[in-house]
């Protein structure tokens, strides 16, 4: 399977689980997209990104699924 397929694979996966965030693909590098609170106000919602750092490989898109379940996980507690 090429990565493309496996990036709409985990997106999938994550809007399953109810997960907002997504991860996306920007040059070689992946970052979450998504509602996060905001920085000047935490009880604001925007979209907004985040890049994780991670190259564009299954194996940074594994990481980049666990650190978007740990991120909805911490949003949906107020963490």
């Amino acid at each position: 399977m090429d990565f493309k397929s496996e990036l709409l694979n985990t997106n999938q996966k994550l809007a399953a689980r109810g997960v907002k965030l997504r991860i996306e693909q920007r040059g070689n590098k992946l970052s979450l997209r998504g509602p996060l609170p905001s920085q000047v106000d935490p009880q604001e919602i925007k979209n907004q990104r985040i890049s994780l750092g991670l190259n564009a490989t299954v194996e940074g898109l594994k990481q980049s699924e666990k650190t978007a379940n740990f991120l909805a996980l911490q949003i949906e507690h107020n963490q």
